[in-house]
């Protein structure tokens, strides 16, 4: 198991931002996260992450504890804004999680592909050397994703990556970050404001309720592998929006 709530909660003061969270995510799975602004979407992956401590109940990453799966580098985590150091290549951008391991005699696991290799598997090959701000938002992007990866984590938590691009980029990097999902066989979590979205990148998606946030519903998306963005047009993928919309309608 990947990843496995058992009725947890969260609280800041006296407000409760999340409530009774059960959830069993499976190795290699690809959850999308729906709600209304404020239901506790970023909050979950905060929680799943260790930045937060659950009020009540548990949270257990590969069998482990929140903070014994963060020591252990089980996960990394994707923003919305990419965080790149604006001194810093693409290159030097990715292989900063290494580095920064090896300053703290930290024996961090790499994978297979190297940092160079990395940004090859997200596009970006030739750019390696260049500043962040020769770079696009969709290609800074990508370098998040490649830092990310670069210490072979097994779960990937994203919060709304993609949310500030443009659509046609947002398409790209979609399809791109499915490519890398099946490459990898990285359990993904990927919180989105958009139906769409949710739809087109997820096996699951998880719709949750505001006041105070909690599962609505778990959708599974019966649609193939590969995706293409034509599967858009077709009638089962808005069958699949008209159902999550009246979901987060009634949230």
């Amino acid at each position: 198991m990947a990843a496995s709530l058992n009725r947890a909660s969260v609280k800041f003061g006296n407000f409760t931002a999340l409530r009774d969270i059960s959830l069993d995510i499976e190795a290699g799975d690809f959850w999308t996260i729906l709600g209304p602004s404020g239901c506790g979407k970023s909050t979950m992956l905060r929680l799943v992450s260790d930045l937060v401590p659950p009020a009540s109940g548990t949270v257990e990453i590969l069998g482990k504890t929140t903070e014994a799966a963060r020591l252990a580098r089980e996960f990394a985590f994707v923003f919305q804004d990419a965080t790149l150091l604006p001194w810093r290549s693409a290159l030097k951008n990715v292989e900063l999680p290494l580095e920064i391991g090896r300053k703290r005699g930290i024996n961090i696991p790499t994978g297979e592909r190297s940092p160079r290799e990395l940004l090859e598997l997200v596009g970006l090959k030739g750019r390696e050397d260049a500043l962040p701000h020769e770079l696009s938002g969709g290609m800074r992007q990508r370098v998040a994703i490649a830092r990310a990866l670069v210490c072979q984590p097994k779960l990937l938590l994203m919060d709304e990556p993609f949310g500030a691009l443009d659509e046609m980029t947002r398409d790209h990097l979609n399809l791109q970050l499915l490519d890398i999902w099946r490459e990898t066989g990285t359990t993904i979590l990927f919180v989105t404001h958009s139906i769409p979205e949710a739809i087109f990148l997820g096996q699951k998606v998880l719709m949750l309720k505001a006041n105070p946030g909690r599962v609505k519903d778990v959708v599974e998306v019966d649609l193939p592998f590969p995706r293409e963005i034509a599967l858009r047009d077709t009638p089962q993928f808005n069958s699949y929006c008209a159902r999550l919309r009246a979901l987060l309608e009634d949230c």
